[in-house]
């Protein structure tokens, strides 16, 4: 039975990660710096120490309301996040724009995505309606793409078995060797020149993977 869906991360495969990282390393270290009374390069290593200590298989890191806590910082988070949400800030791929509007006349298109869904309301709002379906794993599960189950609930939603699905994306693990394990087809998309193995499921370009899923077998 031929592939039904395709599941896409969001930051680093259809959006510029330059959108999230505005909020983590310049809105965050400009309030830890201003509350501690330091230079904000100061602050973005300390906070970016702190980053690492927690590290991104803990569902802490991606959240807002956590990091403020911590840091004892007074501004409400939504209010941040929404400075930084204006067209500007958010790039969307050229590659990204082109295949989902190709794909989406053949195939149901979701995103699959760790960032919290007030980051991926906004990222996505240009291109949304060629989503059947936009995930946060943190928002909508409780959880982080770090484990098969998430995205079996996804697919469970989705009503589709995981040899029908596709997911593509810019994490070695989380978007690559995780949905895999299921049972998916998967492709990592090198944005950074992060080299991986030469495995058939690396792409350089994401208008690759219309030739490469038409070429895929058909799945029992």
């Amino acid at each position: 039975m031929k592939i039904k869906l395709i599941s896409f991360d969001a930051d680093g495969t259809i959006v510029d990660s330059e959108y999230v990282n505005s909020f983590w390393f310049r809105e965050l270290p400009k309030l830890y710096a201003e509350n501690r009374g330091i230079e904000f390069t100061e602050a973005r290593e300390v906070l970016t120490s702190y980053y690492d200590e927690i590290g991104d298989e803990d569902i802490r890191w991606y959240k807002p309301e956590y990091w403020f806590k911590r840091f004892d910082l007074e501004e409400d988070p939504d209010d941040v996040i929404e400075r930084i949400q204006i067209p500007e800030n958010v790039r969307l791929y050229e590659d990204a724009l082109e295949v989902t509007e190709q794909l989406s006349d053949d195939y149901r298109l979701i995103v699959t995505s760790n960032a919290p869904r007030t980051f991926l309301d906004y990222g996505l709002n240009r291109i949304k309606s060629r989503f059947s379906g936009i995930y946060s794993c943190v928002s909508d599960f409780g959880e982080v793409k770090k484990s098969a189950d998430v995205y079996r609930k996804v697919l469970d939603r989705e009503d589709v078995s995981p040899r029908k699905a596709v997911h593509v994306g810019d994490h070695w693990k989380f978007d690559y060797q995780v949905p895999r394990e299921l049972g998916m087809s998967t492709f990592f998309i090198e944005r950074n020149g992060e080299k991986r193995p030469s495995e058939d499921g690396v792409l350089t370009d994401l208008r690759e993977l219309t030739t490469r899923i038409t070429g895929m077998p058909e799945q029992n």
